[in-house]
């Protein structure tokens, strides 16, 4: 295929995953740049194609002018071009293969770490979340890598902690299993959550194990994907909001590399094109929290705030001024507690904390965090934890003697 303008025709090898939209998309762009500037001879190559590995060989020997590469995935195509001078573009991070290249070398790349950030910065738009959480690929990639750590910093610059989600490598098989697991897990969280994946497919993943463990999407989970892949997006239940990166700007960026590398003399070229070009595409998985979520939020909140002062459900339901039976039914939806065991729990966690940090007698902490009974709070203590105050005290604190206070 020739397309371009009329002078030099060169020829030109694509190698693009174009079972993905990210390789459809950059096919596009590059087609765009070549139709405007180039004079190109286009052969396409389908990366994980049975046939790669010999279309590169066929393609190197007859020395083509130039090569975009959009994903390496054997080994034999990487080996033969870490020792070619015929100019290269790379899609993706330096990897130690190509980067033994000194020449005729451009990488380029989405800016992973922005989108991250622009993902933190989407969930925390729709209100305010009780768990985020970040869905990593299921193998090692540097592109879920860096997302992770930009929707990680992002958040805790804004004080709030990022949980991820880390699997049995026995259940690591992409199917029922996989999915199973990121469903009991789930199931551990405070709702609601809202959740970033490093790619659509790890997001429909996740719509699958929130559909199996029973959370409402949106409402218990909002979750966002990346690369706004239609074929995933609008077939998931409910249909993906995701981030769209700009895969065709970085097709055009590609092809005005490779252009500029083959019409120079050949030299030291190695660099690194980033693009922060995206936006997002809002479907049905991401909604601003609902009231009722809101609402529970709300009395957590108070909880937190007002556990060891004694006060009760009554108290609670005061402050959130809506009916008990409300109140409950919300409670039970989004935290999967009674309002009376959520205070229980908030009094517990703060004894906790002072067992571990005070020496305190344990007649004054148990009144300190709210409970009327000293023995009340002994016998909640040992049924929860599986052990006495001081023997939590002791684990806590090896180096700390008993005092008769603590007996």
């Amino acid at each position: 295929m020739v397309i371009g303008r009329k002078g030099i025709i060169r020829d030109v090898a694509l190698g693009i995953r174009l079972r993905f939209k990210s390789g459809r998309d950059i096919l596009r762009g590059i087609s765009r740049y070549a139709s405007r500037n180039c004079h190109w001879r286009i052969h396409i190559i389908n990366v994980f194609d049975h046939d790669t590995v010999s279309e590169f060989k066929t393609a190197i020997a007859r020395r083509v002018d130039g090569i975009i590469l959009n994903g390496v995935v054997f080994p034999e195509i990487t080996s033969m071009l870490k020792g070619s001078s015929i100019p290269l573009v790379a899609f993706g991070a330096r990897t130690p293969e190509l980067g033994r290249r000194t020449r005729s070398l451009v990488f380029v790349r989405n800016n992973d770490y922005a989108i991250g950030q622009v993902g933190a910065d989407y969930m925390t738009s729709l209100g305010a979340f009780r768990s985020y959480v970040y869905i990593p690929t299921n193998q090692p990639s540097y592109a879920s890598h860096l997302r992770q750590g930009g929707f990680t910093d992002r958040l805790r610059q804004k004080g709030i902690a990022v949980r991820a989600f880390h699997i049995d490598p026995s259940r690591l098989d992409g199917g029922y299993e996989e999915i199973k697991s990121l469903a009991e897990w789930l199931r551990t969280l405070p709702k609601p959550i809202a959740a970033m994946a490093a790619f659509d497919q790890r997001a429909a993943h996740l719509l699958e194990a929130a559909q199996l463990c029973g959370l409402k999407v949106p409402g218990h989970l909002a979750v966002l994907g990346v690369d706004n892949d239609e074929l995933i997006c609008d077939f998931t239940a409910p249909p993906l909001t995701s981030i769209e990166p700009d895969h065709g700007h970085n097709g055009e960026l590609a092809a005005a590399e490779l252009e500029r590398m083959m019409g120079a003399p050949a030299g030291n070229i190695v660099r690194l094109r980033k693009s922060s070009r995206r936006r997002i595409v809002e479907r049905q998985s991401a909604r601003p929290i609902p009231p009722a979520a809101q609402l529970v939020a709300r009395g957590i909140a108070y909880i937190s705030r007002n556990a060891t002062r004694g006060i009760s459900t009554a108290d609670v339901i005061a402050h959130l001024g809506v009916s008990r039976r409300l109140a409950d039914l919300r409670f039970r939806e989004f935290s999967g507690k009674t309002i009376h065991e959520a205070i229980v729990e908030a009094r517990l966690e703060e004894l906790k904390r002072q067992l571990r940090e005070t020496e305190n007698g344990i007649a004054s902490l148990t009144a300190a965090c709210g409970f009327g009974s000293e023995n009340y709070a002994k016998n909640l203590f040992k049924a929860r934890f599986g052990m006495s105050m001081t023997a939590y005290r002791a684990d806590s604190s090896p180096s700390r003697p008993c005092t008769a206070a603590d007996a």
